[in-house]
């Protein structure tokens, strides 16, 4: 049985990394990129997608770990740009 994604979110003045579709949090903290590294870790580790959204709740970044890591993400988005430079 498969794993599902994993994503960082912002609620309730807190930034949590879950499964996609879950409550329960395996990592709440008052930092964001605290939330988005346990969050890469666990995508990482079980092979799946990390979705990161805003505090707004939109997706900013997504990125899979299913063959190794790629961004997952449209040319004309900024942080593919960035990633681009990189």
């Amino acid at each position: 049985m498969s794993k599902g994604n994993v994503e960082t979110v912002y609620e309730d003045l807190m930034w949590k990394a879950r499964r996609e579709g879950s409550f329960a949090s395996f990592l709440v903290s008052q930092e964001p990129g605290e939330a988005v590294d346990a969050g890469r870790a666990m995508a990482m580790k079980d092979r799946v997608d990390h979705i990161i959204h805003d505090l707004d709740g939109a997706i900013v970044e997504r990125n899979s770990y299913q063959d190794g890591p790629k961004l997952l993400l449209s040319p004309d988005d900024r942080y593919f740009q960035q990633a681009r430079r990189s």
